[in-house]
């Protein structure tokens, strides 16, 4: 099912497909903040109308918008609920508050709506608001990772865009796609970037996509992030790791966030849409089933050696 929820074995899925307006579903800032402040609430044993006896907000309706992440967030109505359900931790109420404020900002990719499908909008659009990024990959570079020539050949052959008739209007959108990649590759340099775990399969680097010199160009940025960006740590999943580590998935990207686990999100990718899983008891375990792919990975070293034997395979 698309564009609503999807519940699957007790499994919560926010199901998006390419026709789907990701402005109906909550995201960013927004959802993360209201899912902590919701949670908070319950813990003290409050209801809703309770809060607004106290007088934090002015009706029911309005904090339920403000948990469900419907509504624009301000930081001092965020720190005032924060403390009043008992909040006192000053690196949590400063996390709070700079996430209420980012809430507030108008984001990079809203220029480019047009170029990318509603499943994928509502990742980007968390993943500057994460703590740390998990990301499993078993046929492509992940898209944060990669080069725009890359990106540009994996738009042409892997996802043709049949959507547009006009070849020219198909490749500026094309263009347009391949400079969202780049800003999300942006986002993992900046200053309080999230830290990037990013496991690929061997395959992807079997695979080569838009032609040897473009692949090599792929490979060796992989080589040069593993080796010099101190937050992005990538390792390759060998063949020899055999049926011992077999993914639930064929693409997974788990976004942890500051506040607490229990707002830990999952998004799962296939090549018609995505969905998310935000059950806590489904992303616990998508959790745990990264952290044992990533114990089968090779070593750091043995990453780096076999990213150097792909890239002098690959011949003009």
């Amino acid at each position: 099912m698309t564009g609503g929820v999807w519940v699957s074995g007790g499994q919560v899925l926010w199901a998006v497909g390419d026709g789907d307006d990701p402005g109906s579903l909550p995201a960013g800032a927004e959802r993360v903040v209201g899912a902590h402040l919701c949670r908070l609430r319950k813990e003290q044993g409050l209801r809703l109308k309770d809060v607004v006896q106290a007088g934090l907000v002015g009706s029911a309706p309005t904090l339920s918008r403000i948990e469900n992440g419907e509504t624009p967030l301000k930081a001092g109505r965020v720190l005032a609920l924060a403390r009043f359900y008992g909040v006192s931790d000053p690196a949590q109420l400063d996390s709070l508050a700079k996430l209420a404020s980012r809430s507030r900002d108008t984001q990079w990719w809203e220029e480019f709506r047009d170029a990318i499908p509603g499943w994928l909008e509502r990742l980007i659009s968390v993943e500057h608001t994460a703590h740390e990024i998990r990301t499993y990959e078993v046929q492509y570079v992940p898209g944060p990772l990669q080069t725009p020539e890359y990106a540009r050949a994996l738009m042409q052959r892997a996802f043709p865009d049949a959507t547009v008739e006009d070849p020219e209007k198909r490749q500026a959108r094309r263009e347009r796609a391949v400079k969202v990649r780049q800003g999300r590759r942006q986002l993992l340099h900046e200053d309080g970037a999230p830290d990037y775990y990013a496991l690929v399969d061997e395959a992807v680097l079997a695979r080569p996509v838009g032609g040897a010199s473009v692949m090599r160009g792929q490979l060796r940025e992989l080589y040069n992030l593993e080796e010099n960006a101190e937050r992005i740590h990538i390792r390759v999943l060998p063949f020899k790791a055999g049926d011992e580590a077999m993914a639930p998935a064929p693409s997974i990207t788990y976004l942890s966030f500051p506040s607490d686990r229990e707002e830990d999100m999952v998004y799962l990718e296939v090549r018609s849409g995505g969905s998310y899983v935000t059950n806590p008891e489904q992303v616990e375990r998508y959790r745990l089933a990264l952290t044992t792919l990533w114990s089968k990975a090779a070593s750091r070293e043995a990453t780096l050696a076999l990213l150097e034997h792909y890239i002098n395979e690959l011949n003009d």
